[in-house]
């Protein structure tokens, strides 16, 4: 029969666990302080760096936009799409300014946005008119176009080429933050607008442009068109847990999504293909993807996705819809540019594409409203939490300001498009893409044709994808002619 235990030592076996209680305490306690920090350092650092470091180092490094401004484009003809306001009038007084014969398309000319752009076209025009010995201009044109439309665009075209008869230039800025509804021709809006309106307005005014030669068409993207921040722990750092966990910009790699089809590049690293080199993969579908098929494997028959080709709605977010279109401009710009040097009909035609960066206009705040989920994880959920919805408030202030702070002017962003579209050295060859955040427009210390030049390996592979190209167009001529019939 066991001894009972003495006082002593039950007196010392409670000590003891008195001691292993503290020892597990205090292990909580440096477990808890190494997660605080453990989590403030991964949502602190890439919030700062984001939101602060980022823009600053962005801001500081920013070139100053200088350009020729001893142009002279007398006899030149030149159409800007969106130009009652914005960037797009900014444009094309310079133009006007200049020497040129401006047409601006805009969705309303009875508006007082239309009358006041005419009036400063009039005026940019008679000064360079005044200052050249009084030599003639033909007068500025406001007209109707309405990109959502495609009978407005084809209008639009006729009218022009029967009132003018020549164009050299054709700068595709119009756009729109609207997304996720469709047109009357049963397009998504930020597609039709942002892309399709174009690509139909351009390949219309393609002979005239021929005829005009030498001639040039410069379509406006933006960095949500080719870049897009690196994906987190949401999406497994998928482009890796550095950028992931920075959210650094890094390449689109994913495709450009027409109604359910979407144009997939090959899943080859552009950044091993050559700077100028050809790269011609396939163009896959939904249906390919997901079944994790390779692009190569359907180059000579790529496969559409089974169901409504013209289903946009579904799965829709306005953001991401802005984006594609974005990149199908970008896209389609390339390939242009690979047409034109293939016609023999096309000498002097060339293709540009020019990021201006976010400019101080009201394009965004005219963007698409919160989704219902947003509205319901902003306004509703966070009104159950006062000091959140109260500090999310004051950050969302301050950023807002100090962004604004820090915008490029209208004027900035207007000079970098007219020097992609008048500068000489870049009328020898096109497809290329412009930013300013890759280095100055003029003298760079590169060649002349380079300044600003983004690199292929910087631009997405579906951009830079023969066969992605050619597949966007087939379906892009397609949709137009569904809608004619």
């Amino acid at each position: 029969k066991k001894a009972e235990k003495t006082e002593e030592e039950i007196e010392t076996e409670r000590k003891r666990k008195d001691e292993e209680e503290k020892e597990e305490e205090e292990l909580e306690r440096a477990c808890e302080q190494w997660c605080s920090k453990i989590c403030r350092i991964g949502i602190v650092v890439p919030l700062l760096f984001s939101y602060v470091l980022y823009p600053l180092g962005e801001y500081g490094m920013r070139p100053n936009m200088v350009i020729d401004d001893n142009l002279s484009l007398a006899g030149t003809h030149a159409i800007v799409t969106g130009g009652c306001g914005g960037l797009g009038l900014e444009t094309a007084t310079m133009l006007a300014r200049a020497g040129a014969s401006v047409a601006v398309g805009c969705r309303d000319t009875r508006s007082d946005s239309a009358v006041q752009a005419l009036k400063a076209l009039r005026v940019a025009s008679g000064k360079w008119s005044e200052s050249n010995g009084g030599i003639a201009v033909s007068q500025p044109a406001v007209m109707q176009l309405r990109l959502d439309s495609m009978a407005s665009v084809r209008s639009f075209a006729a009218q022009y080429t029967e009132q003018h008869g020549k164009l050299n230039l054709l700068v595709n800025n119009a756009g729109t933050r609207q997304a996720c509804t469709t047109t009357d021709d049963g397009i998504e809006v930020a597609f039709q607008v942002n892309y399709l309106g174009h690509f139909q307005l351009t390949n219309l005014m393609l002979p005239l442009l021929r005829q005009s030669s030498p001639a040039r068409v410069v379509h406006v993207t933006c960095r949500d068109g080719y870049v897009r921040p690196a994906h987190g722990w949401n999406q497994w750092f998928k482009d890796g847990w550095f950028k992931g966990w920075l959210g650094l910009p890094v390449p689109i790699v994913e495709g450009i999504r027409v109604g359910t089809t979407s144009v997939e590049p090959s899943f080859e690293s552009v950044a091993e293909q050559e700077e100028d080199g050809d790269l011609g993969h396939a163009a896959m579908d939904d249906e390919d993807h997901e079944n994790g098929g390779s692009a190569q494997t359907n180059a000579a028959t790529p496969r559409r996705a089974k169901g409504d080709k013209s289903d946009w709605s579904t799965g829709c977010r306005p953001e991401k819809a802005y984006a594609n279109a974005k990149l199908a401009v970008l896209t389609f710009s390339h390939e242009l540019e690979r047409r034109l040097r293939e016609s023999s009909g096309s000498e002097g035609v060339v293709s540009h594409a020019v990021n201006p960066n976010v400019i101080a206009t009201e394009f965004v705040a005219k963007g698409a409203p919160p989704s219902t989920s947003q509205q319901w994880s902003y306004f509703k959920v966070m009104s159950y939490f006062p000091p959140v919805w109260i500090s999310r408030k004051a950050f969302t202030w301050v950023h807002t300001h100090v962004c604004n702070w820090m915008l490029r002017s209208v004027e900035h962003g207007a000079r970098a498009v007219v020097h992609v579209a008048t500068a000489e050295a870049l009328a020898g060859a096109g497809g290329t893409l412009f930013d300013d955040l890759e280095s100055a427009f003029v003298r760079c210390g590169r060649p002349a044709h380079k300044c600003g030049r983004v690199p292929r390996s910087w631009q997405p592979p579906v951009a830079n994808d023969l066969q992605a190209g050619s597949k966007l167009w087939e379906l892009s001529e397609e949709l137009l002619k569904e809608r004619k019939r």
